[in-house]
């Protein structure tokens, strides 16, 4: 019975010191992690709305202005949607007369050497300068202005309709 004690105190201790270790390193690095996802969203910002020298966040996580010497010149909606392996996240940016400024892809698992391709940007380049009614792929839709992906399809697809929603629910005012 004494070495039964005797375990479960080992591990009980071995525990504590675990979770207090990882309780520790968890509050010390917390804020240089929100720090870093911070600067790595701006980037994502400032690459789909170029022309913009600041964002201010409309809805959080979802929208943002795009501000130029405080002046309000488009903004940057955020985009996702379930793709061929897991999810898609991107932005899309909007000129004051809703024509895209640019198209970045944050986070993606296709597959790699097919549709890991909608993140690159020979794909993403097709986007800009159109309007919200151009962005479906060609193959779809008569007015559709977009090529997808060779052997990737879904993925091109996928990409090009949650653009697509973002950029109706935005036109239509639906801020949810």
């Amino acid at each position: 019975m004494k070495a039964t004690f005797r375990l479960v105190m080992v591990l009980f201790i071995v525990c504590a010191l675990a979770a207090g270790s990882l309780a520790f390193v968890n509050a010390a690095t917390k804020e240089r992690i929100a720090s870093f996802a911070r600067e790595e969203r701006l980037e994502a910002l400032r690459q789909v709305f170029p022309e913009a020298d600041d964002f201010r966040e409309v809805v959080p996580g979802r929208e943002w202005e795009a501000l130029k010497a405080g002046q309000r010149i488009g903004g940057v909606l955020a985009a996702s949607i379930q793709g061929y392996s897991g999810t898609i996240l991107s932005f899309v940016g909007l000129d004051r007369t809703n024509v895209i400024t640019g198209v970045k892809v944050l986070s993606q698992s296709e597959t790699p050497g097919l549709g890991a391709k909608i993140a690159e940007e020979r794909f993403l380049k097709q986007f800009r300068g159109l309007s919200p009614a151009e962005v479906a792929l060609r193959r779809d839709d008569p007015a559709g202005k977009i090529d997808a992906v060779t052997a990737a399809t879904i993925s091109s697809r996928a990409l090009t309709v949650s653009l697509r929603r973002s950029l109706d629910a935005h036109l239509k005012g639906d801020r949810k």
